[in-house]
């Protein structure tokens, strides 16, 4: 089954069990096809999609859907980040003469600016911004006037994909919501100063976004910057923003400003970054500027050392990364954060210091992680909240489901990316803050026992699911939870800071990948890719996301009474309950550590 952003709800994601059978790919056509429709016909050809000698935009990645591309103009370079995106239609809707020379697919294949530039879609997209900023009615000083003067988080829209690309036409169009989410930096220290201790609170200076000066779009949110008046101009830095949900962003904002410094916690804001609105006058925060680590994450790391790039990875880093990463995890189980609900590999900095690559955590949103790195006890309740708040599923799903959270919890509500923030205590996710405190402490052991996994096996993703998320990952005949390279003490400590993973089960997802293909797994195994077909891709997911969501509403309808049913018929709490606290994964850690290395000092004397 070839990859398409229809997969992600009709097989990656929970409303795969309420999702009519995707239409199949059509065939190619057993008679000649007639002249009109040949794509020998020069009319059906794409004039060039070679990259443009003199380019005067840039692209700089897209998100996995590959409908959405982040692209800047050189007059937007070295001046106040917009987050003016551009988008095109779904490949589905792409002109079918021209998905199989575009590759419309293959944006979900790629990550990295490079690679994503490189795609025939990509350039396709920058030939048609070309065509449209020469073209356009005002000259390029009044087009930059125009851009310039756009709310943040506007778009540039393309309304079709086609042969004919002076059929194609394109919108600049303002979207107010963004700047309309925002709140002064009054009004967040007024909401924030109640529950505050005032001898902690540290309130970074204020720059205007016209200080802000962009240099490269790394992430939908994050994008590297220099700041006009700083000392050492051209210093890197990194700015954050949303361009939807400002509430996870102000969340973020107080939790670092809150949190006491750590060695391996990204450090306190620089700068917060606010911006007048364009409709009304307010000044808004924006966003903030932090630190630029440039050596990259854990995951690059993993994946290089791999591959024998940089060396190979020594015993010696990866215990000092274990202690740093479950350190930081102690040390914001105890601050005013009270957990972390993200841990996976490229959300671990690394930081080059003297005496080499050390750990630091980033992004403390708060929203949860993702499917393939949360425990049970997390991901049941995200699993149904999903579904309840999800338009790809018919009305009477989302109201069933509806019924269900609101029978264990009378005001939940479904999730919208319009909700202002209001500034909770613990964040916006219900799955996470309805655990007790030790209950989440253990949900973080889970997950950091899959990244210790990946740690010291010295891979790149844990490749245990297929989600829309890890897509991008590198493959590998690996995964989780075989162990190949991880010291024999370590083994044991990761299967019970693990406890409750389906996969020590024998339960893994419906659905495989290899290469760019899914394939359901118990065909594949038996039979190989000839023997599946997409539409069997589709109803092993289909039969898989009904059984993990009539587990979920078990494990829900019960969960007051502490005896949810989950793997095995085991409960939930019990499968938790085997899973040891933080500061006993750091003494479990160092004691390995020291254990191995007295045993080779032991070698050495010996020999």
């Amino acid at each position: 089954m070839e990859p398409t952003p229809d997969m992600f709800h009709a097989i990656m994601y929970p409303t795969a069990a309420f999702t009519p059978t995707l239409a199949p790919e059509p065939s190619p056509p057993s008679s000649p096809t007639p002249w009109e429709g040949s794509p020998l016909n020069p009319k059906n050809r794409i004039d060039s999609l070679t990259a443009v000698l003199a380019p005067t935009w840039r692209l700089d990645g897209g998100e996995m859907d590959g409908t959405r591309f982040f692209v800047t103009p050189s007059f937007a370079l070295n001046r106040s980040p917009l987050r003016i995106d551009v988008h095109i239609p779904t490949p589905a809707e792409h002109a079918p003469e021209v998905r199989g020379i575009l590759k419309s697919h293959a944006a979900m294949l790629v990550d990295g600016s490079s690679q994503l530039a490189h795609l025939p879609i990509a350039q396709l997209v920058l030939r048609i911004l070309e065509r449209w900023s020469s073209s356009h009615s005002n000259t390029t000083a009044q087009l930059a006037e125009l851009y310039h003067g756009m709310p943040f988080g506007s778009r540039i829209v393309i309304d079709r994909i086609c042969t004919d690309t002076e059929a194609i036409a394109v919108h600049l169009i303002p979207n107010y919501d963004v700047e309309q989410q925002w709140l002064s930096p009054d009004a967040l220290q007024r909401m924030w100063s109640a529950d505050v201790d005032c001898a902690a609170w540290w309130w970074p200076e204020e720059r205007d976004l016209s200080c802000v000066q962009l240099q490269r779009q790394l992430h939908d949110a994050i994008a590297l910057v220099t700041m006009a008046g700083h000392h050492g101009g051209d210093e890197p830095f990194v700015f954050k923003a949303a361009t939807a949900d400002c509430k996870f962003l102000y969340h973020e904002l107080k939790l670092l400003l809150r949190m006491a410094p750590h060695a391996n916690v990204v450090a306190r804001p620089l700068y917060i970054v606010t911006k007048r609105c364009r409709f009304g006058g307010k000044v808004g925060v924006c966003g903030f500027v932090l630190r630029y680590y440039a050596a990259g994450t854990l995951q690059q790391t993993l994946a290089t050392r791999s591959r024998g790039g940089g060396g190979s990875l020594a015993l010696e880093e990866q215990f000092r990364w274990a202690r740093e990463v479950t350190g930081a995890l102690l040390h914001i189980r105890e601050s005013p954060a009270g957990f972390y609900s993200d841990v996976k590999l490229n959300n671990i900095i690394m930081d080059e210091r003297a005496d080499g690559l050390h750990a630091v955590v980033v992004d403390f949103e708060q929203r949860g992680g993702w499917y393939s790195w949360s425990p049970p006890e997390v991901y049941y309740t995200e699993y149904l909240e999903h579904v309840a708040s999800s338009p790809h599923v018919p009305e009477k799903t989302r109201e069933k489901y509806t019924a269900v959270l609101r029978k264990w919890r009378p005001d939940w509500a479904p999730k919208s990316r319009s909700v202002r923030y209001w500034n909770p205590e613990f964040g916006f996710s219900v799955a996470w803050t309805s655990l007790t405190e030790p209950e989440r402490e253990r949900a973080m052991v889970f997950m950091l026992g899959k990244l210790l996994w990946c740690l010291f096996e010295g891979v790149g993703s844990i490749n245990a699911c297929v989600t829309p998320e890890t897509f991008r990952d590198e493959l590998s005949e690996q995964h989780f939870p075989e162990f190949r390279r991880t010291p024999e003490a370590m083994r044991a400590c990761i299967r019970r800071y693990t406890s409750g993973a389906p996969e020590w089960e024998g339960r893994y997802p419906a659905i495989v990948r290899r290469g760019n293909k899914l394939f359901p797994r118990e065909r594949y195994e038996k039979f190989g890719a000839a023997g599946c077909t997409a539409f069997e891709a589709q109803e092993a997911a289909r039969q898989w996301w009904k059984q993990e969501l009539a587990d979920a509403e078990r494990f829900l309808e019960n969960r007051s009474s502490k005896c949810a049913e989950g793997l095995g018929g085991r409960s939930i709490t019990a499968l938790q309950d085997g899973r040891p606290l933080l500061k006993d994964v750091l003494r479990d850690v160092q004691g390995v550590e020291q254990e191995m290395l007295t045993s080779t000092q032991n070698r050495g004397i010996v020999n």
